[in-house]
């Protein structure tokens, strides 16, 4: 029976380390699962976005210099000074309300007789919000016939010029592209939400539509600003390069787990015309550079990816160009090479 009691025991025992592993097996798959893939994601920089409890600790800023105070019995106030609020409103347009009494009941409580206006006086100033509308527009263009002709037998007609659309054959204007390129790109706000806002103004646009008007206007009119950048771009003598991992979905021919990537390249920060061009790439070797830099001859400034060669000439992806390399994963001491004068230096 003793024996037979130790060996319950032991297997309680091993029991109950297998259930430990089994335990923290869970917890890592579950964390491999749902818990974060990368060190970014605490510190996304998308406003409201990943930063509901630890918005106060990121945004803290112990250098940061309290606002000037007006004490005003038990409470404090923002010191104001003369011209603060129209300073805010001077450039936005506005319009002067005045308020009446009806001219029915413009009689005197005391005595009945009427009264006349002597005077007004400013109450407040508020800025009002006109929500956005659209309007169809209908395009006409006239036709003019030359009599003169007409009447020798050779008749003539000319029809009045009339600007291009920016999407052939759509309901796209100018304006609505314009909109939408904001909302997109500068707000980041996806299509399938601007559908619900599009709807909401009375127009039912699919995302399909606002995407196909996206592509037809960058193929038709927005490629050629595109490439006059690249060029002006390319003219100066110092260019900052770097990269970014980006994931594409429904691409032909590859999976979307594949890596994929946003080239940048850069002015310097005193440049008279500073340029800021993006161009995606499948993938990160030297060729993309190679490609996009093609007939530059200043420097390009980047990090130590062996992509961009060894800062040499010789070794560099896009020689003849100089690179000038910034370690950024080096100590302080070492982290920056200076940029040779390209005046005193060539870049043979």
């Amino acid at each position: 029976m003793p024996d037979t009691e130790q060996e319950y025991r032991k297997q309680i025992r091993e029991l109950e380390q297998q259930i430990r592993l089994l335990k923290e097996q869970v917890d890592f798959l579950t964390r491999k699962l749902y818990g974060a893939k990368s060190e970014k994601t605490s510190s996304l920089e998308i406003e409201g976005q990943m930063s509901l409890f630890n918005e106060m600790e990121s945004c803290a800023d112990p250098d940061a210099h309290e606002p000037d105070l007006v004490a005003v019995e038990k409470h404090l106030r923002k010191r104001k000074y003369a011209g603060q609020r129209e300073k805010l409103i001077k450039d936005i347009p506005r319009c002067k309300v005045l308020h009446t009494i009806d001219e029915s009941e413009q009689v005197c409580e005391r005595c009945g007789g009427a009264m006349v206006k002597v005077g007004e006086e400013f109450v407040r100033t508020e800025v009002q919000f006109i929500p956005a509308s659209l309007k169809v527009i209908d395009h006409y263009r006239e036709t003019y016939e030359c009599r003169a002709c007409c009447k020798n037998g050779t008749p003539y007609m000319e029809k009045s010029p009339v600007p291009h659309p920016p999407v052939m054959h759509s309901l796209a204007s100018a304006s609505t592209i314009a909109w939408l390129i904001h909302q997109k790109f500068e707000l980041g706000i996806p299509l399938y939400r601007q559908e619900k806002e599009w709807e909401a103004l009375g127009l039912s646009l699919s995302r399909a539509t606002m995407s196909n008007w996206l592509l037809c206007v960058y193929r038709d009119w927005l490629s050629h600003v595109a490439g006059r950048l690249r060029k002006e771009l390319l003219k100066q003598g110092y260019v900052h390069i770097d990269e970014t991992h980006v994931q594409v979905l429904k691409e032909p021919g590859r999976k979307n787990t594949s890596d994929s990537y946003m080239w940048v390249y850069c002015s310097i920060r005193d440049c008279k015309r500073p340029v800021r061009y993006f161009e995606y790439q499948p993938g990160r070797g030297g060729k993309y550079p190679e490609a996009f830099l093609k007939g530059h001859t200043g420097y390009i400034h980047t990090n130590a990816y062996s992509g961009m060669g060894s800062g040499r000439p010789q070794d560099a992806c896009v020689t003849p160009i100089c690179a000038a390399l910034l370690w950024t994963r080096c100590p302080k001491t070492s982290m920056t090479r200076k940029l040779p004068n390209p005046q005193k230096q060539s870049c043979g």
